[in-house]
């Protein structure tokens, strides 16, 4: 039996949905003049052909070809599936090593043709991208806004044939007025973004302000302030954006200035020319707020500590007696989460290293390890010794039915039904002798010194932690990302301990560890818990 997959996609969510029907109805014609049964069908709607990596049907495609569902794979057209040199000769290697035969409307697919439509798809979005980089260009330069209306302004509808044009909203525009007379009356940009949420606006894209929209990045030039739009002048080109080879997603970068487009649109503005020197010359004074831009310092636990009332990250807000002190970076932004307890960076550095090396490196809880590892093995390696039980002892009885046919062929009864019988025996055969190459035993074995180079990695914590120059500290980091993936600190009421809650990647250690640590009256006390894929299991600090 010829098995099929056929694959459909469309790149944009403005074309018809019937393009995924139409394109099947095609594809299954081939598959009935091939004599092809289908066994699967895959799309991808409104995704672009420039990357495999994000389209999730093509993917699971991938993944049933590696599960030997289907023979053959067909699409309408080459560049349905693929608008990248770099994914058609990877997919086309892979399918060739799992013996499966990519077809299109015009049959097989072949190596030096598919090579060079690849190419011909690639330099079309190269061309294609060009051109409307060139189009917009144009556009601007003519006094047009191009991409979607920035917080203030709304699209209108012109005569027919004519582009859409932007125009001021005057709802949304009294809010970015606002924004600028509070900032020149000496808010910060978090005392705003929490102004507007106390008053239930909503933000540009419709959800809560934080400061990031409404101070934006120096070097992107982007954010409320610094829009020059607003005093209608259209700037375009200030950033383009790369597609990431390894996740296919875009990247963007910065242009440099020279390369920005500039054009006047006065009919555009919002703000005076005054207000917008003014807040522009302030910016320029007020250098605490390269805080907003500029690279953070790495501190040990640097993005693992988390609040445990909105789940947002836990970031370093200032300095008093304890040294510096965390805070949610939730409520320091918008003022929408309730948690403003602070917490000394110091102390918490101290509570989980301590935690992580008194409980991690417990002798009985890496001998637990290695029992609950072997555990899972010995589970593992059953059933699929079962499993090959059964289809050693079908295989055995295939084999002798086989035996049994021949003899009657040999023995001069060469019926028709006697060789479909045989041919199907012999693809029984072959399907028992494939599963088996599945069900095979692991052979891993778990080698004595894993639990050694386990407790010596949990011990060099410590020894990294001691040294105070840079070098050892970035080690101590490091490790830190091997054994927690997660620290959340949850408020218990005004003068009362937070909790600690360490997510540990290796939490199947944690079973064993469980009990007080003498003698120790610390500012927080701790929960550990197990990571993803294990049950819960916890131990007070």
């Amino acid at each position: 039996m010829k098995r099929a997959a056929i694959y459909a996609r469309f790149s944009s969510d403005k074309q018809n949905e019937r393009s995924i029907d139409d394109q099947v109805a095609l594809c299954s014609k081939v598959c009935e003049r091939g004599g092809f049964v289908v066994e699967g069908l895959y799309d991808d709607r409104a995704l672009s052909g420039a990357s495999t990596l994000t389209r999730p049907g093509w993917q699971r495609l991938m993944r049933d070809a590696a599960g030997r569902r289907f023979d053959y794979v067909v699409i309408e057209d080459l560049d349905r599936a693929f608008r990248n040199q770099a994914d058609y000769h990877a997919a086309r290697n892979r399918l060739k090593f799992l013996d499966v035969e990519l077809h299109d409307a015009r049959g097989v697919v072949g190596l030096i043709e598919g090579s060079i439509r690849a190419l011909q798809s690639e330099m079309y979005l190269e061309n294609l991208a060009a051109k409307t980089h060139r189009g917009q260009t144009g556009a601007v330069t003519r006094g047009r806004h191009v991409g979607p209306p920035p917080f203030g302004y709304q699209i209108v509808q012109t005569e027919p044939g004519e582009p859409n044009a932007l125009a001021v909203d005057g709802d949304t525009a009294t809010v970015v007025r606002r924004i600028y007379a509070g900032y020149l009356a000496g808010q910060s940009p978090r005392d705003i973004a929490a102004a507007l949420n106390e008053a239930q606006i909503p933000g540009p894209r419709g959800g809560p302000w934080n400061a990031s929209a409404i101070g934006g990045s120096r070097k992107r030039m982007n954010g409320i302030l610094q829009n020059a739009l607003y005093v209608g002048e259209i700037v375009w080109n200030r950033q383009k954006f790369i597609k990431n080879p390894d996740t296919g997603k875009r990247v963007s970068r910065p242009n440099p200035e020279s390369e920005w487009v500039r054009s006047e649109a006065p009919h555009l503005r919002i703000i005076d020319q005054a207000t917008w020197s003014k807040v522009q010359a302030r910016r320029a004074d007020r250098s605490g707020e390269h805080r907003y831009h500029a690279t953070r310092p790495r501190h040990l636990l640097s993005g693992l500590l988390k609040c445990g009332c909105c789940g947002s990250s836990y970031t370093v807000s200032g300095v008093d007696k304890r040294g510096a002190y965390l805070r949610c970076s939730r409520m320091v932004e918008t003022g929408l989460c309730d948690n403003r307890r602070t917490v000394g960076l110091v102390a918490i550095e101290r509570q989980v290293i301590e935690g992580i090396e008194k409980h991690l490196a417990a002798p009985d809880l890496i001998a637990e390890y290695v029992r609950e590892f072997h555990r899972a093995l010995r589970e593992l390696n059953e059933g699929k010794g079962r499993r090959r039980s059964d289809l050693g002892r079908r295989l055995v009885s295939v084999e002798a039915d086989i035996k049994r046919t021949v003899d009657l062929l040999v023995k001069g009864y060469p019926t028709r039904a006697l060789k479909e019988r045989l041919a199907e025996l012999e693809a029984e055969r072959t399907a028992i002798e494939a599963d088996l190459a599945t069900v095979t035993p692991s052979p891993m074995e778990f080698h004595p010194n894993v639990a050694e180079n386990y407790r010596r990695k949990v011990a060099d914590l410590k020894a990294a932690l001691l040294a105070a120059d840079d070098a050892n500290r970035a080690d101590a980091f490091r490790v830190i990302r091997e054994l927690a993936e997660r620290i959340v600190i949850h408020p218990r009421g005004p003068y009362r301990p937070v909790d600690i809650e360490i997510h540990g990647r290796l939490a199947a250690l944690l079973q064993a560890s469980a009990g007080t640590v003498a003698g120790t009256a610390p500012e927080s006390r701790g929960v550990m818990v197990a990571g993803v894929g294990f049950e819960p299991t916890t131990f007070r600090l």
